[in-house]
């Protein structure tokens, strides 16, 4: 690493640190408004960013939103995700009541039926809402042996923060280039697998299928691992409500096609993720992080047209 990334680096780290130094002093209610401020000024400073949500805003909502209404919710997004560091970051020094007393459950029912099938449960989510505290919720408050994948931070010292956090509340952190046998193992001690399936990434394995009537490249690993162990799959997230409250949503459970092609069963189970993920999305779309670059890669034009027709995404 050069000289002048390490400087960056290390100028990063240590406005973050004083942040949550503020922040970890403060009652909750100041430090969300706190967090609010420096979200609203963040979108104001990261145009590139807010440019970005923005354009994906349009490439989903266009031709419904106003494009007020799309600035508005580009600059909500900000805000949010703001917030959600701040609990997370106050969540440093939280126990399971503190975590029970702030969030509201839908569809618990939908969670227990398939962690009582024995094989493990893939709970899909996306980086909607707070993800963290989601996991952090089901380890601590509903007791259940929760392991997450997770992408290594680009600072060390940050990527720790965050894996001593989960840990803290009985997670298993498994980074995502760890071997395969490590999910495998997780699902077959019938731990819940938390994954989040919305980045585009070349670092691992993916399929292209529809997202928001877009083809997207979509992490398929953890979904050909649960159709070896037959776990069952179910979409949820949490979502930030009024009086800093937290609901969280669970959708029904959904299986794993099993058939004799094993590739078209992964690709008709990842497109069943993506379905599941604009529903929940849709619930709240200034919870999702709409600064991802979310359709970057593309599939070339004869793949693109096989995996379109094969899970019904017409042209146009």
């Amino acid at each position: 690493m050069s000289s002048a990334r390490e400087l960056k680096n290390d100028l990063i780290y240590g406005a973050i640190r004083f942040l949550m130094a503020i922040i970890e002093i403060l009652p909750r209610d100041l430090g969300l408004k706190l967090a609010s401020m420096i979200g609203e000024m963040a979108a104001i400073i990261d145009v590139k960013e807010r440019r970005l949500a923005e354009s994906n805003l349009r490439r989903v909502y266009g031709d419904s939103w106003s494009d007020l209404r799309i600035r508005l919710a580009a600059k909500e997004c900000f805000i949010m995700m703001a917030r959600n560091a701040a609990d997370v970051i106050l969540s440093r020094g939280w126990y399971e009541h503190d975590l029970a007393g702030i969030v509201d459950v839908d569809g618990i029912e939908h969670f227990d039926r398939a962690l009582k099938k024995g094989s493990g449960v893939i709970a899909i989510t996306g980086h909607i809402g707070n993800f963290e505290l989601l996991a952090a919720w089901f380890s601590a408050v509903k007791k259940v042996p929760v392991s997450v994948i997770g992408r290594k931070l680009y600072d060390s010292r940050l990527d720790k923060l965050v894996v001593e956090n989960r840990e803290r509340f009985g997670i298993e952190n498994i980074p995502s280039d760890a071997p395969a046998r490590k999910v495998l193992e997780a699902l077959r001690r019938g731990r819940v697998l938390g994954v989040l399936m919305d980045l585009d990434s070349t670092r691992v394995s993916g399929v292209y299928v529809p997202f928001f009537g877009h083809l997207a490249r979509t992490a398929s690993g953890p979904i050909v691992i649960g159709r070896k162990t037959e776990s069952p799959v179910v979409p949820l997230a949490m979502f930030r409500t009024s009086h800093n409250r937290y609901r969280l949503r669970i959708l029904p459970a959904f299986d794993i096609p099993a058939t004799d092609n094993k590739d078209d069963d992964v690709m008709a189970a990842v497109a069943m993720c993506n379905r599941a993920l604009e529903e929940l999305i849709s619930f709240e779309p200034t919870q999702w992080t709409w600064i991802h670059n979310r359709w970057r890669n593309r599939p070339s034009a004869q793949s693109g047209a096989r995996e379109a027709e094969e899970v019904g995404l017409s042209n146009g």
